[in-house]
């Protein structure tokens, strides 16, 4: 049957162990026992622990200056967008009309793309109306980003 692995102690080999704690302190009180004294709290004319003083500038202005006065300081917030990228998909943008962060909304304008399709559809033979396919294509026309509140114009995207 195996045993249990020997106790370690707290204390190096060959030295003695500390005394115990109240041994240590033993019977001599730290501080001696006696009236309590409270200072006195509605004495008049008690002076306070530090002096008081009267609020003034460090430096006193030169005689015959005039008094230095503290401007006012007008607060202006701008909003820097980070490189706002105008493609054919909706984007989140900063309206600087309504001042709120809005998801832009897409406008299709038929634009050059548009009539160089249909042109070029026209010279290949597309008479009889297909020519005017490209009119119904919105990834052939431009995008024009608009604020969704105030319908101001963020942006706008151009094939060609």
């Amino acid at each position: 049957m195996a045993s249990a692995p020997p106790l370690e102690t707290s204390t190096l080999v060959g030295f003695p162990p500390p005394p115990p704690y109240e041994e240590t302190m033993g019977t001599v009180p730290l501080y001696t026992p006696g009236p309590m004294y409270y200072p006195p709290n509605d004495v008049k004319g008690a002076q306070p622990p530090y002096p008081q003083q009267a609020y003034g500038e460090m430096y006193p202005p030169p005689p015959g200056a005039q008094p230095v006065t503290t401007p006012v300081v007008s607060v202006q917030t701008v909003y820097v967008q980070p490189g706002a990228l105008f493609r054919d998909i909706p984007v989140q943008v900063h309206c600087p009309e309504c001042t709120q962060n809005v998801t832009s909304q897409l406008d299709f304008t038929s634009g050059t793309l548009t009539w160089l399709s249909c042109a070029g559809l026209a010279i290949f033979g597309c008479f009889y109306g297909c020519c005017l396919i490209p009119f119904c294509v919105d990834s052939l026309k431009d995008v024009t980003h608009r604020c969704p509140n105030c319908r101001r114009t963020l942006g706008v995207y151009t094939r060609i």
